[in-house]
């Protein structure tokens, strides 16, 4: 069994969390996703699923100034990731933590493309809203069966809707990569997701983090 993970996030995420406030969201965020999503257990099979959160709330916390400043504000998670990734043979994605060429082991669902971000928000008091191609059934956050590969995909969300957006691991993962395997056709979807996330943001808004907008760089 893995050590309890709460404390290396802690040490990990220290010099970011000025708000004193924040030490206490970050040991109750930890709690309830072993609560409820058997944190634990995923990060023995995977340990790459505690880089992911690490990531994730490093850059919250980075974009909204602390994890405390997460609470109320509506914020959409591009894709959210689903309970029901499945990796085809000899993909290889990018991840945090490097290149992976996913084979005949990696064949089926995976921890590492759940809806972690979205859940950690809801957990955190944030309105969150998740889109994903994906099984979210069961999640608690508001969320939406999205194809992002289509043209206008997000055309059905409000202009000036959302206090914060992310759009982060679409182009690593192995259904998209599988869908899209030229370069040319992937920064396409990404020229939209850019614009789409400026029309979404309320003016003020912050883009958390863009995995779209550095493709298009």
């Amino acid at each position: 069994m893995s050590t309890d993970p709460g404390p290396r996030l802690a040490a990990r995420l220290s010099p970011l969390l000025h708000d004193p406030r924040d030490k206490h969201v970050l040991g109750g965020l930890i709690a309830a996703l072993e609560s409820r999503y058997s944190l634990l257990d995923k990060l023995d099979r995977e340990p790459g699923v505690e880089e992911i959160l690490a990531q994730m709330l490093e850059r919250l916390a980075a974009s909204l100034g602390s994890l405390w400043n997460v609470r109320g504000k509506r914020i959409l998670d591009v894709p959210c990731g689903s309970n029901s990734s499945k990796a085809p043979a000899t993909v290889h994605v990018g991840t945090p933590l490097g290149t992976l060429k996913l084979g005949p082991r990696q064949k089926s669902y995976t921890p590492l493309f759940e809806p972690w971000f979205c859940r950690m928000l809801l957990l955190m008091g944030a309105d969150a809203v998740g889109v994903d191609f994906g099984d979210l059934d069961g999640e608690e956050f508001e969320h939406y069966s999205v194809d992002l590969g289509q043209s206008g995909a997000l055309d059905f969300l409000p202009d000036a809707s959302f206090d914060a957006v992310q759009d982060s691991r679409l182009f690593g993962s192995p259904e998209f990569t599988a869908q899209f395997p030229k370069k040319a056709d992937r920064r396409a979807v990404a020229r939209e997701i850019v614009q789409q996330e400026h029309r979404l943001l309320k003016p003020g808004g912050v883009i958390i983090h863009s995995d779209a907008e550095a493709l298009t760089n």
